[in-house]
């Protein structure tokens, strides 16, 4: 299920970071932890694990903040961040979570307030509406654009860290596939293997956009991730493991804000 959240700016003037996204995801367990703490202490210290594959997942994802298409509604203050001046703005969050969790999800998140406190800036917003979004047509065959980045990394033995591969890169299909498949594996218990899931990219590199993004900003823990957006491209692969793949985000660091697509037909 997605669901977007209205948010009604207070000032014309207002800084927000770059990093937000590590604010967004706290404030998301905050929230989650307020109503069920069980449920938010398993979303964040566990998630969804499997023996098999030695891999934990949770299932929930959020767009970047988005706006009207009409001019005037932000300009971007160079490293310092984006400045809002948008009265009201958007935010959709997005869990790969049964249809009886609406009711749930939504109360959580009603009437609240978003608050994105650091060392550099103060921000907070009210929540004026949150709705359900209609969910896509959804087929074996489907066309997404990449919404936020999409995380994909190659690891080898001979490096400490992985790689960040770009959409055109000839394992960025195959690693995602792998990622989805246990995605699916780990929600289910029922596996559909990799080569089931058939990614083609339909985007020309000149058009990909990198994003990097740095969570636990300024800090000892401080991680640097790297995705690429505004890509599209078709997945072949089984109905709901296509629903797996839009409601939870594809690739990795999910719960960080990475991952989330749109449809495009």
């Amino acid at each position: 299920m997605r669901f977007r959240l209205t948010l009604n700016n207070p000032t014309s003037q207002t800084l927000i970071g770059w990093n937000y996204n590590y604010l967004v995801m706290a404030w998301m367990y905050q929230k989650l932890e307020a109503v069920d703490p069980e449920y938010a202490r398993f979303l964040h210290q566990e998630g969804y694990k499997s023996d098999e594959n030695n891999k934990k997942f949770k299932y929930m994802s959020f767009s970047p903040f988005h706006f009207e298409k009409k001019s005037g509604q932000f300009t971007a203050a160079g490293p310092k961040g984006l400045v809002i001046h948008a009265s009201q703005f958007y935010l959709d969050l997005s869990f790969y979570v049964p249809k009886a969790a609406e009711k749930f999800i939504l109360g959580v998140f009603r009437d609240q307030r978003l608050p994105l406190y650091n060392d550099r800036f103060r921000a907070e917003f009210q929540i004026s509406q949150i709705s359900t979004l209609p969910e896509p047509g959804f087929s074996p065959t489907m066309q997404y654009q990449a919404w936020a980045p999409v995380v994909v990394e190659k690891h080898s033995e001979e490096k400490k860290y992985g790689d960040y591969l770009p959409p055109n890169h000839p394992d960025f299909g195959r690693l995602m596939a792998i990622n989805l498949s246990d995605k699916y594996f780990n929600a289910t218990g029922q596996r559909v293997q990799p080569e089931e899931i058939i990614y083609e990219l339909k985007s020309p590199g000149k058009n990909f956009k990198t994003r990097k993004i740095s969570i636990k900003e300024n800090s000892r823990e401080e991680t640097e991730l790297k995705g690429y957006l505004n890509f599209d491209f078709t997945l072949k692969a089984p109905l709901e493991v296509q629903k797996c793949g839009y409601y939870s985000g594809f690739g990795r660091f999910n719960t960080e804000g990475m991952g989330m697509v749109k449809t495009t037909f």
